[in-house]
C-alpha cells in the first residue's frame, strides 16, 4: 500500500509541473555577404513574427591570427541605412564620428581608404564599394 502511494505521488508530480512552451525561433537571412569564398563581413537579418533586427557580423582586426568573431545589432531597417549612410560620410567627407548603439559606443573613422569601424575590445573595416553594396541591398528591403 505504501508502495501504491508513492508511486501515485511520483507519477503526480512529474506530470502535475511540467508544462511544454513552443516558441518560434527566429529566421535569419543573410542580406550582405563580401563574397560567397569569404564570410565576413556579412549582414543579417532577424525576423521575429512581423519585426526585423539587422546584425553584422565581423573578423576581429585586432588579432590577425586568432578568429575573433564579433557582431554589432544595427536595430530596424532605418537604423541600419543610417550607420551605413553615415559610414559612407567618413569615407566621402573624412569625418569622424562617435555613435552609441546597442548599448556600445562605436568610433567611425577613415584609415586607408575605408572606414574603421572601432569599439573598445574590437574593430574592423568596410570599404567604400562594400558600403555601397550593402546600401543598394537595404533600399530593396
Amino acid at each position: 500500500m505504501k508502495n501504491l502511494i508513492l508511486i501515485a505521488l511520483t507519477v503526480l508530480s512529474f506530470n502535475g509541473y511540467s508544462q511544454l512552451v513552443v516558441k518560434e525561433t527566429p529566421k535569419d537571412t543573410t542580406i550582405w555577404q563580401q563574397s560567397k569564398l569569404v564570410n565576413l563581413p556579412k549582414l543579417m537579418r532577424f525576423t521575429f513574427d512581423t519585426e526585423y533586427s539587422y546584425v553584422i557580423y565581423y573578423k576581429n582586426a585586432k588579432y590577425p591570427s586568432i578568429t575573433d568573431i564579433q557582431y554589432i545589432t544595427t536595430g530596424d531597417l532605418e537604423t541600419t541605412k543610417q550607420f551605413f549612410e553615415l559610414c559612407k560620410t567618413v569615407i566621402v567627407d573624412d569625418k569622424e564620428f562617435s555613435i552609441d548603439l546597442d548599448k556600445k559606443s562605436i568610433s567611425l573613422q577613415k584609415s586607408l581608404g575605408a572606414v574603421m569601424v572601432y569599439m573598445s575590445s574590437s574593430y574592423f573595416y568596410l570599404t567604400e564599394k562594400q558600403i555601397d553594396l550593402i546600401l543598394e541591398k537595404l533600399k530593396s528591403e
